[in-house]
């Protein structure tokens, strides 16, 4: 061989292997770059890099460092997992389309049924057809396959096929493979390393999750940030929480909202149990101030709800410093978790299960529950507990996961943000390696 041929290839497949560990590490696609409303840091390097590098390229054990630094957790092998048994179904030919049609539920006899049955069985949702000869008839076992699919889908399992589970099962097989890899990309933006005991938002998802030692622990539908008032994608630690809480309103709802309404009525303060205090902390009476004088560039109070079951805070809520003002807190709007895509809030993020949280963190029955919190609440005063052990909170973005049992699920993209990472996944890599 050439030796300047040689050496040029050597120096090609060394820039390569190092480009390709910096993407398992780091991810190809820069996150912030694409929504300044990502803001969880990169992964850590490990220590002594280049010299680690230099080291496997040595003694020719690239494989055994690429696997080291790959996500080490369930979810991202899982991803890694559901990705092989996507694009497998595609190279089988995928699935056909199911014809629209009045909803199926069973009981039913329809030719579609069929069809059906074929669409849960490529994805293993169902896993044989039926013994019986009408094969068009929806039974028992197709209802089954049809919760299970709806369970990965989150929607409502009712075992029903109407249009939003025929939606869900008409989308092609592409589709689903992009959306895996725009999952495992976030993966490795942010899933290298976590405690073993850390709780988990995901917006996409509307819940959030207890995860202890890879279990879920703790489980809870909850709403997030409309459209216009996305909830950010941030972690920090979560330290206390707050019986009876007060709310105070952010300036910006007081000026676009709440004055507006104070024009028209100076009695919406007092309906609403709230107060105005101006800026030396004392309390003023509504009903001596023009509001007309006022606009959202001159507004000099504070708006504060009063503790109470109509607080918009509800009865509770869980406190983790950040700049986004974002916590977790219950609502007196729980009319909202029966709907399936449940963005609906200004970015906090609101709570169905909150007694079952806190004592879940607390983790002391015979001090924290139902009765000693029903003493708190019939005091009207608000209360103050910090946690014995804090615990991380991550709230992110995820279209796509996986459990334990590889068992791969899908979420509505609400933010409209897996076609930028797809875009910029699929785009030849130009820039400088991370960090």
């Amino acid at each position: 061989v050439d030796p300047e041929l040689y050496a040029d290839l050597d120096l090609l497949f060394t820039d390569a292997a190092s480009l390709y560990a910096n993407h398992l590490l780091y991810g190809k696609v820069h996150q912030s770059a694409l929504r300044k409303s990502w803001n969880i840091p990169a992964n850590p390097p490990p220590p002594n890099p280049d010299s680690l590098f230099s080291l496997t390229m040595a003694t020719h054990r690239l494989p055994v460092l690429f696997d080291s630094i790959l996500p080490q957790n369930f979810m991202y092998k899982g991803l890694k997992q559901g990705l092989k048994r996507y694009r497998r179904i595609a190279g089988n030919g995928g699935w056909v389309t199911i014809p629209e049609g009045k909803a199926l539920k069973k009981g039913m006899t329809d030719k579609r049924v069929t069809a059906i049955r074929k669409r849960l069985m490529v994805t293993g949702d169902l896993s044989q057809f039926p013994i019986s000869e009408n094969e068009n008839y929806f039974d028992q076992e197709l209802e089954n396959a049809v919760k299970h699919f709806q369970f990965r889908y989150n929607l409502n399992q009712d075992g029903v096929v109407g249009k939003k589970t025929l939606a869900r099962m008409n989308i092609p097989v592409q589709d689903h493979i992009d959306r895996l890899r725009v999952n495992m990309e976030r993966a490795r933006w942010v899933m290298h390393k976590f405690d073993p005991d850390f709780l988990v938002v995901n917006i996409a998802g509307f819940n959030l999750r207890r995860i202890t030692n890879e279990e879920v622990v703790f489980y809870s539908p909850v709403i997030v940030g409309r459209k216009y008032h996305e909830t950010p994608i941030f972690n920090s630690r979560m330290i206390y929480f707050e019986i009876n809480p007060t709310w105070t309103v952010p300036y910006s709802i007081a000026t676009k909202e709440t004055l507006p309404k104070l024009k028209k009525d100076p009695g919406y303060l007092k309906e609403k149990n709230m107060v105005i205090i101006d800026r030396d902390g004392q309390i003023l009476n509504p009903a001596l101030l023009d509001f007309s004088n006022y606009s959202k560039n001159n507004f000099p109070f504070t708006v504060r709800q009063e503790p109470g079951p109509h607080n918009a805070l509800g009865l509770v809520k869980f406190i983790f410093p950040n700049k986004y003002s974002v916590y977790v807190h219950d609502t007196p709007g729980q009319s909202l978790f029966s709907h399936e895509q449940r963005n609906f809030s200004h970015g906090c993020i609101r709570l169905q299960n909150k007694w079952e949280l806190l004592m879940n963190l607390m983790d002391e029955p015979d001090v924290w529950n139902t009765d000693k919190i029903n003493e708190i609440l019939a005091s009207k005063k608000t209360t103050r507990v910090n946690f014995p052990n804090p615990i991380d909170i991550y709230i992110f973005y995820w279209t796509a996961g996986a459990d334990k049992n590889d068992l791969i699920f899908f979420d509505e993209d609400v933010y409209d943000r897996d076609n930028a990472v797809l875009e910029a996944l699929d785009k030849p890599w130009e820039g400088k390696k991370t960090p």
